[in-house]
């Protein structure tokens, strides 16, 4: 069996996006031929809200190396949370230490945090070992773009521009979360060959209901019994997600004076809508006072557990799924949105994979936007979509195509990594002979 070494400084007990995409392949690798080994950050290090329940999700059986990071709250004073630039140094002295016990035949960096991509070159260089990097979200975005130098977003930008080139030149494949998203990174390198990028979508872990259903728990929230309709967002409000949420409040204050009476009766929940884990100021209810809906909308900024999310997501009326006016963006969250089996409207831009498997899979009502056709345009059509399934009772999870959704199951995910795995390390047993006759030739 090959091993791989992953490198994840954000990783349990944390359960932000980069911890499922990790535990996701890690479960499945052994079944394809691969033992895998992490390499991540102290939880006190980390800077990031611990689960209570995650770890009960994660392969038990998995070894997990740790690594200091510089404090939080000493890097702060100089503008630096980042949790890949804080672990920087002291990851590269465990890493070393790793690999010369351990011997891995590969090394897999996701990112973010993206600043843990350089580790890849200088082990390549060091121990001639391969490497992997997996874009969970683009490293060089539009962020920071606007020439705006007193922003902390322009300062990062600048370190991905200069940090990146040597990163994809050293890379023996890219791996990411869509196909628009490694579409970008051969824009900006375009020498790069087309079969060194593979898309591999996030997957859904059914095994994580499970352990819902194994240990059911009361939703806090909101009663269930009130007679209103609870509609429920779970997960982070992007700054390029805002247009979509307004869009989605014009359908809502649509129906007041369509359909009075359904109206009377929607509540939206927003949970979880900032990664600042001392967030106390939302991101949503302001825009929907601004718009009128402040008695309709309740938001909780901070990140909610893991199976507290999926419980939320199982207990609504409705599951609202909202993308942004990113061409590309796949969020993580629509597998265990079409997982829990409730009626769910999705607005999305139309390049997106999220439409792709929503429709395939028939998993609730969709409506796109396009960048000619902005998301501010297609208002009655949520309107339209929510009266269907409130109303007309579009959804019933007897016509889901289960058995289309099952392509994007972690096991075939992992599937299609590990098939990527055996070709970069066979590519590297072919490469080494070489390079030893060339080294032997040099010195004769």
């Amino acid at each position: 069996m090959h091993r791989v070494l992953i490198v994840a400084p954000s990783y349990v007990p944390s359960s932000y996006p980069p911890t499922h995409r990790v535990r996701f392949f890690a479960r499945h690798l052994p079944e394809f031929g691969w033992e895998p080994e992490v390499v991540s950050v102290r939880a006190e290090d980390m800077g990031e809200p611990a689960d209570p329940d995650i770890h009960r999700l994660a392969p038990a059986w998995l070894k997990i190396t740790r690594s200091d990071a510089l404090p939080l709250k000493l890097t702060r004073r100089f503008g630096l949370g980042d949790l890949g630039y804080r672990s920087l140094l002291p990851m590269r002295r465990v890493l070393d230490r790793v690999i010369e016990e351990r011997r891995p035949d590969l090394i897999f960096i996701p990112g973010p945090p993206w600043a843990s991509f350089v580790h890849g070159p200088r082990l390549l260089r060091k121990f001639g070992i391969p490497f992997v990097i997996d874009y969970i979200d683009p490293w060089v975005s539009a962020a920071g773009a606007d020439g705006r130098w007193w922003t902390k977003a322009f300062w990062y930008r600048q370190l991905a521009l200069r940090l990146e080139p040597n990163v994809v030149k050293h890379a023996s494949h890219f791996v990411a979360v869509s196909d628009g998203t490694n579409d970008g990174v051969r824009v900006r390198y375009p020498w790069l060959p087309a079969d060194r990028f593979t898309g591999i979508p996030y997957g859904f872990e059914a095994s994580d209901f499970d352990a819902l259903r194994a240990e059911p728990r009361a939703n806090p929230y909101w009663d269930a019994s009130d007679g209103n309709i609870h509609l429920a967002y779970v997960g982070a409000m992007l700054p390029n997600g805002f247009e979509t949420l307004r869009a989605l409040f014009r359908g809502v204050l649509m129906l007041r004076d369509s359909n009075p009476a359904l109206f009377a009766r929607l509540r939206l929940h927003f949970f979880g809508t900032t990664y600042d884990p001392n967030a106390t100021e939302g991101r949503v209810l302001p825009v929907a006072r601004e718009m009128g809906l402040g008695d309709h909308v309740t938001e909780h900024p901070k990140r909610v557990p893991y199976l507290d999310a999926l419980n939320i997501l199982c207990s609504c009326d409705v599951i609202l799924a909202l993308g942004s006016n990113e061409r590309h963006y796949t969020a993580s969250k629509i597998f265990p949105n079409i997982l829990a089996r409730r009626p769910m409207l999705a607005a999305y831009h139309e390049a997106s994979t999220v439409c792709d498997i929503v429709r395939t899979a028939n998993a609730g009502e969709l409506v796109t936007y396009s960048d000619e056709s902005p998301a501010e345009e297609h208002s009655g059509e949520i309107a339209a979509a929510l009266v269907r399934l409130l109303v007309d009772g579009s959804y019933d999870p007897a016509r889901v195509r289960w058995d289309h959704f099952e392509d994007y199951s972690a096991r075939n995910m992992t599937r299609q990594l590990a098939a990527i795995f055996d070709r970069v390390v066979g590519a590297a047993s072919e490469d080494a002979p070489a390079r030893g006759m060339a080294g032997a030739g040099a010195h004769g």
